[in-house]
């Protein structure tokens, strides 16, 4: 026998092991891109994204192949009718619709097993031999016909990487876009609903408010009164000691209603009872003070006397 008739002979044997002998192959899977559709397959027929078709290395075409995930056990049956895939790890390549199925086309790639399905198929012949084994003879000639689908081979698989790698790319950015606008509608949401509470919260501010003098102040009604409580530091000009609270009120719509804007309240303890001290100020300085309490006296004729607001009683 002849060196060409072993590796025949070992080839032919090698084919039929391979289609024959393997009752389930685990390995990678991948899946044809858009580019491919509409594109002749290796047994005659044009490419469908939309069928539910498969290319393997070995199997005859025609074979009905059931591809199971490993990670999520989804299942597909896929009809061989085109030879691959041309990468290395990689056992089935399934067309997008088989893709869509098992879950493919989010991930590119994944592990499965590939086992062929009894009583499904169409019964066509297997190829040739001498196309699905490299005869070591012939590949060492560096070129011809073996070489030029190898190579158109390879380019095949490079244009299927390239597709995947796009379209995986594409649905990732969409998914992202998707993310960051949830994310920013999730925020807008939270601060309108922030934004409604404090509104909610919020008093209405008091715009027709009108400042108390003696001319509209009564006994009675509805008054906004804002207690602030400043630093004791500076002079002041005391202009009256009053141990009513209805009086104080009034003094402090006087003084009001002479257009005087800082109006301070002592409070103390008396021996008779509280004692409330109307008082105008602060002043930095006691200098300052007695001039004021001059231009008091000659501008609205009110007396008054220069106090140390450190020294006030609790």
């Amino acid at each position: 026998m002849t060196i060409r008739n072993k590796f025949l002979s070992t080839a032919v044997i090698f084919s039929l092991f391979l289609n024959f002998g393997f009752a389930q192959e685990t390995g990678l899977a991948s899946y044809y891109g858009d580019a491919f559709h509409g594109s002749q397959t290796a047994n005659g027929e044009i490419y469908d994204r939309t069928k539910m078709t498969a290319a393997h290395r070995t199997h005859k075409f025609g074979t009905y192949l059931k591809v199971t995930r490993k990670d999520n056990k989804k299942s597909v049956i896929v009809k061989v009718n085109d030879r691959g895939p041309h990468i290395k790890g990689r056992i089935v390549d399934v067309s997008k619709e088989a893709a869509k199925k098992l879950g493919l086309t989010r991930d590119g790639v994944a592990q499965v097993t590939v086992e062929k399905v009894s009583g499904k198929s169409d019964n066509a012949p297997a190829p040739k031999v001498a196309e699905a084994a490299v005869i070591p003879s012939e590949a060492t000639k560096g070129g011809g016909e073996l070489a030029s689908k190898k190579a158109n081979a390879d380019r095949i698989a490079r244009q299927i990487e390239e597709s995947n790698r796009k379209e995986r790319e594409a649905a990732a950015k969409r998914k992202a876009d998707a993310d960051a606008k949830a994310k920013a509608n999730a925020a807008a949401n939270v601060a309108k609903a922030t934004d409604a509470k404090k509104k909610e919260d919020k008093p209405v501010e008091l715009k027709d408010a009108k400042m108390v003098s003696l001319k509209n102040y009564s006994e009675y009604g509805l008054y906004k009164i804002q207690v602030m409580k400043p630093e004791k530091k500076g002079f002041g000009v005391q202009v009256a000691s009053i141990n009513n609270h209805e009086n104080m009120l009034k003094q402090i719509a006087y003084f009001q209603g002479k257009h005087f804007k800082n109006v301070l309240t002592s409070i103390e303890k008396g021996m008779d009872g509280t004692i409330y001290k109307i008082i105008l100020g602060p002043f930095p300085d006691q200098k300052t003070a007695q001039s004021y309490k001059r231009s008091l006296k000659k501008r609205h004729k009110v007396d008054g006397f220069v106090v140390s607001l450190e020294s006030s009683k609790k």
